[in-house]
């Protein structure tokens, strides 16, 4: 991931790696089902779907930005069918997948409402047959009907079904415990009197993962809240803050881990009070506080003190690597007038084209590594088999080395800490993952 919201007028800055941003008055959250001539959600698709002796079937429904720009959203991620097209004609170049070509189904998606999310797994499941799904959006149509994912991301928390979604991201609640014990490693709480914000009804089940983790980390927890607010009222919001704000205050809380979306109605909702009580905080969604970092709206007086990590590293570091340049590369050759504008460091501006480069070669090097060790006999079966005995392989955009486990479909472990620089007002990713 997973996913922060944003008013329809802001531009917003990538997610890293495969997590992708969303609006949050245009998109609607929930499970995406199929709809029309394809299979009905729960049914599974054959398990031979989309493999043939000599191709694979793939489905890519990425992000129509057009569809957004009436929203003010000038977001330009750069060119997603150049870049994949580039990306499969050069590992066919070099023998494909066990010798079987990649055969690219590309599908442009507008991100407004749920019914375009729902016309295109239909498509690309029921009509082209895929065998995977590539970086969707509320991937849950696909896995209901047991076509596997790569990177799909979520408005909401991750969705079940009767196909994995593999991923370089790990969902918050099984992240949460990790990186808080490399805070506690770090000294972060001790000593500490420690409150837990949620900031919407909705983090409730995080915030009791959290509070357990904590717990067994022998960290004083002396009051927890729940903004409870109403979603879009946002003087109701404040209100609430406010109110828990002045608990904390009276309690003693002098550090306050704020969860979910709690990583930025907690800074947000202070400066919005002017609170002249604004103690260091741990951010538990980095992608949440980073939109708020990257647009300025918040004064560095609210974020000073925070703390918070990330379980990839940013896309300037990832966009440096090796393997990444090679691919920036080959899709340069094969579509020379395409804008692709390097990273900055940290990202800022509407001109992120490089992402489409970026995440391309990250799905495409995740998919190849688990299809392959799936072997010949490719199907559903062995494929998911495969992905969930990843160990240890080198995949881009990782931190580390990537395992996955039964039933676990993310690995575990990376710590990327991020710091919060007042001065240029940057959050600052550390060069390697932490020690826990």
């Amino acid at each position: 991931m997973l996913e922060r919201f944003l008013g329809p007028m802001e531009e917003v800055p990538v997610r890293r790696v495969t997590r992708l941003i969303v609006v949050s008055t245009i998109l609607v959250s929930g499970a995406v089902v199929g709809a029309g001539s394809g299979p009905a959600a729960g049914a599974a698709v054959p398990p031979g779907q989309g493999v043939t002796a000599t191709t694979i079937r793939i489905g890519i429904p990425y992000i129509d930005f057009s569809a957004i720009r009436k929203f003010g959203i000038t977001l330009d991620q750069g060119n997603y069918p150049d870049a994949y097209d580039a990306i499969i004609a050069d590992l066919n170049a070099h023998g494909g997948v066990d010798g079987r070509k990649l055969v690219p189904y590309l599908l442009a998606v507008s991100p407004v409402g749920t019914a375009p999310a729902a016309t295109a797994c239909t498509q690309l499941d029921g009509d082209d047959k895929v065998f995977v799904a590539i970086a969707p959006f509320e991937p849950a149509c696909f896995l209901q009907q047991g076509v596997p994912t790569i990177a799909g991301s979520y408005q909401g928390g991750p969705a079940s079904g009767i196909a994995p979604n593999f991923t370089l991201t790990p969902p918050q609640v099984a992240y949460d415990p990790v990186q808080l014990k490399v805070f506690a490693h770090e000294g972060v709480f001790k000593g500490k009197k420690v409150g837990i914000f949620a900031g919407q009804t909705t983090d409730e089940d995080e915030l009791h993962v959290v509070a357990s983790a904590l717990r067994s980390l022998h960290v004083s927890v002396v009051a927890t809240a729940v903004d409870a607010g109403a979603p879009g009222d946002q003087a109701a919001i404040n209100q609430q803050a406010n109110i828990i704000a002045q608990h904390f205050q009276s309690s003693g809380v002098d550090e306050v881990v704020a969860v979910g979306e709690g990583s930025l109605v907690w800074p947000d909702a202070l400066q919005a009070n002017q609170s002249t009580y604004h103690p260091p905080f741990v951010a538990t969604n980095e992608g949440t506080i980073e939109t708020a970092v990257l647009a300025a709206s918040i004064s560095p007086t609210y974020l000073r003190g925070l703390l918070t990590s990330s379980p990839v590293p940013s896309n300037y570091q990832i966009w440096h690597t090796p393997f990444v340049q090679h691919c920036d590369q080959v899709v340069r050759k094969a579509y020379p007038s395409d804008k692709i504008t390097p990273p900055t460091n940290p990202i800022s501006g509407s001109d992120q084209t490089f992402y489409s480069v970026e995440s391309a070669c990250i799905n495409m090097a995740l998919f190849t590594t688990i299809a392959k060790a799936a072997g010949k006999d490719l199907a559903v079966a062995s494929f998911e088999r495969a992905g969930y005995g990843l160990r240890n392989a080198t995949i881009p955009g990782a931190a580390s080395s990537v395992s996955f486990g039964p039933g676990r479909s993310y690995p575990l472990g990376p710590v990327i800490v991020v710091t919060y620089d007042p001065a240029k007002n940057v959050l600052d990713f550390a060069s390697s993952a932490a020690e826990s």
